[in-house]
Parts: C-alpha cells; structure tokens; sequence
C-alpha cells in the first residue's frame, strides 16, 4: 500500500515544475547580462541610471529586462558598478535600503546564487503592493531579480510566480 502512494507523490513532486515552466513561462537567454530566466512572456529591455551614493557621479547604467503580467512586474536589473567597484557588502546594502524605503519590512534573509552572496527583501507598501528583491553583488555588477506583486492584479499564476521566478533565475557560465 505504501509504495503506491510514494509513486504516486512523486510523480506529482516531478511534474510541478515542468509544468509551470510549460505553462507559459519560457526561458529568455542574455549571454550580455550574464544571466537567463523565465518570464511569462518575452521581457523587454530598457536602460536607466541607477541612483548610488557609491560613484562620484551619483549613477551609474542599469539595464532592465521585465515584463508586466496582469498588473504584477517580474524584472531583472543589472546595475554596472565597473567604473568604481565597490565593496560586495556597501552595494548590496544601498540596494537593500532602496527597496526598504518602499513600505514595511516584512523579510530580510541572506541568500546565494552559485556560492554568490546576497539578501532577499520583502516589502509591503500601505496599497497592499509587495516588493520581494533577490540582491546580489558579481563580477562588479548589482543583479535585483524583482517581483512588484500589487494587491489587485489579474496575473494567472498568482503569487506562486514570485517564488517560481527567482528561482528559475541562473547566471550563465
């Protein structure tokens, strides 16, 4: 009687990401970036300036691959430190702050990315809005692998994506 029912879980166990993957969700590869992810659809790519204290000129460029599904924004925003090279924990604390400054802090834990450091922040605004930000320091670059999930939105996976999309993120070798 056990064996079957352990089949059975996990089978499903097995099938749970396969399916989010194919339901929609196709990987997007930016050897540029360094990086690949799935997003719901094909992000689109964008350039800004990054606001830092850590530069004399006060920004540097910030690249921005996102997608807004149904009200709710998965992005990728690379910010290329290369001309100062601050330190790992200066940069990933300023990004921190940024993100912080938004509402409520609700979750601050470190993280890893293939042996990379970094901090995962959640934030809620007073709208109900959340910003969950995955933030790493590589190669002299601020990776923020970003889900801006509002209260009311009308994305189909709900808010499994947020999960689903940082932990599909991979850097490429």
């Amino acid at each position: 009687m056990r064996w079957p029912a352990f089949a059975a879980i996990a089978t499903l166990c097995l099938a749970l990401p396969a399916n989010a993957a194919e339901g929609g969700w196709p990987e997007f590869s930016y050897p540029d970036g360094g990086f690949a992810a799935q997003y719901p659809a094909r992000p689109t790519v964008s350039e800004r300036a990054y606001q830092t204290m850590l530069v004399p000129a006060g920004s540097v460029k910030e690249r921005v691959y996102s997608v807004d599904s149904g009200g709710v924004v998965y992005m990728v925003a690379i910010a290329d430190f290369s001309v100062s090279r601050p330190t790992e924990n200066r940069a990933i604390d300023e990004a921190a702050r940024a993100t912080i400054a938004k509402g409520r802090l609700t979750h601050d834990v470190s993280a890893r990315i293939d042996w990379h450091y970094g901090r995962e922040i959640r934030v809620e605004d007073e709208n109900g809005t959340s910003y969950t930000n995955a933030i790493f320091y590589i190669d002299n670059k601020i990776y923020q692998i970003e889900v801006i999930y509002p209260e009311k939105n009308t994305d189909p996976v709900g808010s499994a994506g947020i999960h689903f999309f940082q932990q599909a993120f991979r850097l490429l070798p």
